[in-house]
C-alpha cells in the first residue's frame, strides 16, 4: 500500500490509505498501523545509547571493515526497518543504524530545525560513537533528504549514496501547490507525538538545499519502489514520482537507477537481496 505517493514517507502513506477507507478515526489509525507495521517481537542485537553533546542517541553498530554504511530512516519506522538487511549488511562490512530525536530510545532535547542540522548531527554521531569514514549513506523515504545533504556538507567522507524510494527536496513544495489534500494529511499525521518537529523540516527542505555545496561525484544508486501505493496515486503524481527519482540519479555521472518491480515503499524489506547487491557493488568499487 505504499510506493510513489509516499512522498511525505510512511506516516502520510497511513493516512492516504486511511483516507480511502472514509469515516474513521485518521489519527488513531494511523497510530494502529505504525505499530502493526513497524514493531515486533524481533529486534536489533546490541543496541545501546550514548550522550553526544548533550543529546541521547540510541544507535547499533556491528561488522568490521572498510567503508562503513550508514543507515538513514524514513519518517516513522525507527532502526527495527533494518532488520532484513542489518545482519546481512555488516557481513560485508561495518554497518550503523541510529534514531534520530523521538525515535526508540533518542531523546528528544537540542532536535534538529533543519535538513542541514539533522546531517550535522548525524556527524557529531558517527564521530562521537567512533563509526570510521569513509561512508556509504543509505537513506529510506525522508531519510534521503539527509543523506543528500551529508554528501553536500562532507563529500571527503563519503564513498556512495543509495536513495531507497527516497524524497527529493522539492516534493514537499510541490505537494503544498499541486497535492492540497495529501499535504493536509500529511500535516495532520505528524502534528501528533515526538516526531512532530520533523513536520517543520520536511516543509522547508526545499529551501535547506539553496546553497549547500554540489552534490559530489560519487556511485548513488537511486532505488524506486515498482507498486503503486493506493487508489489515490494517479498516473500525474505517478510521473512526477518518477521524475524526482531520475533527479536524484542525475546528481551523480556515477548512478544508477533501478525501478524496483514487486516492491513497495519498503525496499529493503521487499527485496532485501537487491538492496544488497547494490551495496555490494559500491564495496567492490572502492
Amino acid at each position: 500500500m505504499v510506493g510513489a505517493a509516499l512522498f511525505v514517507g510512511a506516516a502520510l502513506a497511513h493516512s492516504v490509505f486511511i483516507f480511502a477507507m472514509k469515516k474513521i478515526n485518521i489519527l488513531s489509525i494511523v497510530t494502529l498501523m505504525a505499530n502493526l507495521l513497524f514493531c515486533g517481537c524481533a529486534t536489533l542485537k546490541n543496541v545501546t545509547q550514548k550522550q553526544v553533546d548533550n543529546r541521547r542517541v540510541e544507535y547499533v553498530g556491528a561488522g568490521s571493515g572498510s567503508p562503513t554504511i550508514v543507515l538513514e530512516t524514513g519518517m516513522g519506522p525507527d532502526i527495527k526497518t533494518w532488520l532484513p538487511i542489518f545482519d546481512s549488511l555488516a557481513a560485508l562490512t561495518h554497518v550503523f543504524a541510529y534514531n534520530r530525536p523521538g525515535y526508540g530510545n533518542s531523546g528528544l532535547l537540542h532536535a534538529p530545525e533543519n535538513v542541514k542540522q539533522v546531517a550535522e548531527h548525524l556527524r557529531e554521531n558517527l564521530k562521537a560513537t567512533g563509526q570510521p569514514p569513509p561512508y556509504i549513506l543509505m537513506g529510506h523515504s525522508a531519510g534521503g533528504l539527509y543523506v543528500n545533504m551529508f554528501a553536500r556538507l562532507y563529500p571527503e567522507e563519503v564513498a556512495g549514496v543509495v536513495f531507497l524510494d527516497a524524497s527529493h527536496p522539492e516534493q514537499f513544495e510541490y505537494f503544498r501547490k499541486h497535492q492540497p489534500m495529501l499535504y493536509g494529511m500529511l500535516v495532520t499525521s505528524t502534528t501528533k507525538g515526538n516526531r512532530k518537529y520533523e513536520l517543520s523540516i520536511i516543509k522547508n527542505a526545499e529551501s535547506d538545499f539553496v546553497g549547500p555545496p554540489p552534490f559530489p561525484d560519487v556511485p548513488v544508486v537511486v532505488l524506486t519502489a515498482g507498486k503503486k501505493s493506493s487508489p489515490l496515486e494517479t498516473d500525474k503524481l505517478r510521473g512526477k514520482w518518477l521524475e524526482f527519482q531520475k533527479d536524484l540519479a542525475a546528481l551523480s555521472e556515477q548512478s544508477t537507477h533501478i525501478v524496483v518491480e514487486g516492491s513497495g515503499h519498503f525496499i529493503h524489506k521487499d527485496k532485501p537481496g537487491l538492496v544488497l547487491r547494490e551495496i555490494g557493488k559500491i564495496i567492490k568499487g572502492k
